[in-house]
């Protein structure tokens, strides 16, 4: 794809009074020129839009961060002296003065009959494909036949609406939720929450309740941070190796040791990844790094830990805190030289996801990292998620986690919250991602859609149905390939609603985080919290069963629509 400039330019008909005339014009959104499909937007990893507008940038900026090389300008000057291709033309309104051999220079043109909030919002959806281009022109409009309106594709995308559009009882959803939210936050469960609920692509329900900390300074904001935790392990390594299992470079029959050369030998060497995946290898659960490395005088162990930055104490765990550059191989050889459990079966094991970003950097001849974002977030509009997230955004753009009493000995705000995922430079795929709410639900509405978004397939649909499966089950393992899935026999015990689908899946975070997506039912939740601010001591969030019944009460709308409906 070529970068192209592409100039929307905006015209606005408005009366003396500076109203635009309702009655003469049906509210519309009509395509009527689109050479070369430019439109809905495609690869949003080129794309870099400048909004003249601002809220028509209010609503765009849910689709891309903006960060590609293709710029797309909007202005409001159709006589504009840019030395760039004009490409698209939005005419707002039906009293402009224009003529009809003006428009042969523009590779798409849309009609707008006016410029409410409500048609921004719709037509930032179909730019981008959430929405599809449906309406045609009821009368002749400068020079455009009646019944003019060129039909594009939608759903290809995140859209954004009222429940009724899915079938779900909005009064049901919103007193549930948000009753539940203030209930947890009320009780101490978090001092703050972020819940988003989609179904068959489109957001239904978005909300922020409470605060960052209990101090009740800094309210949730949508566009915060969260630390992911391990949902990590189905956002972070996990969509590498499916594409790479696409590409017949990443095998499930495959040994640790095949990948990783050291682990050719040793207890290990014969594990085939279906297992580890699955947690189905014996594996121990996990590892106590940071034990490791300090004496029992307290002091730390050579090379490990300083209090100072040096060049070979270059990793920076906190403020004050530094690691050695080489101790990630030591965490290699802990995994390594780690006994394996005696008992066959399941076991919820974060060791093997250590090991996968060395894994992907082997396989693809790539740094891990780059990796990801290239192939990964950037193609879904994602990309606010990312690793060590300092590097890229203020503090106050991050939900802090906890006040590290017996480590680190600091707050952490911005820094991976799991002690072995910041021994590792922040960057794993057992935990030390970091995203909004809504880029975390564009990686999973594109597990939801079997692999694909943004008309991309990412993933290959058979891959999807693969990882999604439960390999282990007649061995009472529920678990996916390192997705998790509803428990197999008493639901009221797990983590999901009741009515979750058993080919539903997703995955839990440590930190209070939640991300699960059925297809059976084409609905999606997440669920943001920091409950282990200012302590990991609090297990209120499982003891109330905050999630699954939030989840539940989803099901429950779908319910009540349908009964009220029929």
């Amino acid at each position: 794809m070529k970068n192209l400039v592409i100039i929307l330019n905006l015209f606005f008909s408005v009366h003396a009074q500076g109203q635009v005339d309702s009655i003469k014009v049906k509210t519309k959104i009509v395509l009527l020129k689109n050479e070369n499909q430019l439109l809905p937007f495609k690869q949003l990893e080129l794309l870099a839009i400048s909004y003249a507008d601002g809220n028509l940038e209010r609503f765009g900026n849910r689709y891309t961060g903006n960060k590609g090389k293709t710029q797309v300008l909007i202005t409001a000057n159709a006589e504009s002296n840019s030395q760039e291709e004009i490409k698209i033309l939005l005419i707002i309104g039906d009293e402009i003065q224009i003529e009809g051999d003006q428009f042969k220079k523009f590779q798409s043109i849309i009609y707008l009959s006016d410029s409410t909030l409500q048609m921004y919002d719709l037509l930032s959806q179909i730019l981008f494909g959430g929405r599809g281009f449906t309406d045609t022109l009821t009368t002749e409009t400068y020079g455009f036949e009646a019944g003019t309106g060129i039909q594009t594709k939608g759903e290809l995308r995140f859209s954004f609406g009222a429940p009724k559009e899915v079938a779900v009882d909005s009064a049901y959803l919103n007193y549930k939720i948000d009753s539940i939210a203030l209930m947890a936050i009320d009780s101490g469960v978090a001092p703050g929450i972020q819940v988003l609920v989609a179904r068959n692509g489109k957001v239904i329900l978005h909300k922020t309740y409470g605060y960052l900390t209990y101090e009740s300074k800094e309210p949730v904001r949508k566009e915060l941070l969260y630390d992911f935790a391990s949902i990590t392990k189905i956002t972070g390594a996990l969509p590498a190796l499916m594409q790479l299992y696409d590409q017949d470079k990443f095998s499930l029959d495959a040994t640790m040791g095949t990948y990783l050369p050291y682990f050719s030998k040793g207890n290990k060497k014969d594990l085939q990844y279906r297992q580890v995946l699955s947690h189905n290898a014996r594996l121990k659960a996990w590892i106590p790094y940071w034990t490791t490395t300090i004496k029992k005088s307290g002091k730390y162990k050579r090379n490990t830990l300083s209090h100072d930055s040096t060049a070979n104490y270059s990793v920076k765990v906190v403020d004050k805190l530094y690691l050695h550059k080489d101790y990630r191989n030591i965490i290699y050889k802990q995994i390594r030289k780690s006994a394996l459990r005696e008992e066959p079966g399941y076991k919820y094991s974060g060791l093997s996801f250590y090991l996968y970003p060395d894994i992907i950097e082997r396989i693809t001849k790539q740094d891990y990292e780059t990796y990801l974002k290239i192939n990964v977030y950037e193609p879904l509009g994602a990309s606010t998620i990312t690793y060590n997230p300092l590097r890229f955004y203020p503090l106050n753009k991050i939900v802090p986690t906890e006040i590290d009493t017996f480590f680190r000995m600091a707050p952490l705000r911005g820094t991976v919250h799991d002690e072995g995922a910041a021994m590792m430079k922040g960057v794993s795929s057992n935990a030390g991602l970091f995203g909004t709410t809504l880029d975390l639900a564009k990686i999973m509405q594109m597990y939801l859609w079997m692999g694909s978004y943004g008309d991309e397939q990412l993933i290959s649909k058979n891959t999807m149905e693969l990882f999604t499966a439960c390999h282990y089950c007649n061995e009472g393992n529920r678990r996916g390939l390192a997705f998790d899935k509803p428990v197999l026999k008493d639901k009221k015990y797990g983590s999901t609603a009741i009515d979750a689908s058993p080919h539903s899946f997703g995955h839990s975070g440590y930190t209070g985080t939640f991300a699960w997506a059925d297809p059976e039912n084409g609905l999606l939740f997440i669920f943001m919290s920091n409950r282990v601010y200012p302590t990991r001591d609090n297990p209120k969030l499982y003891q109330l069963n905050i999630r699954p019944a939030m989840h539940q009460a989803i099901y429950n709308a779908i319910k009540v629509y349908g009964k009220m409906n029929n």
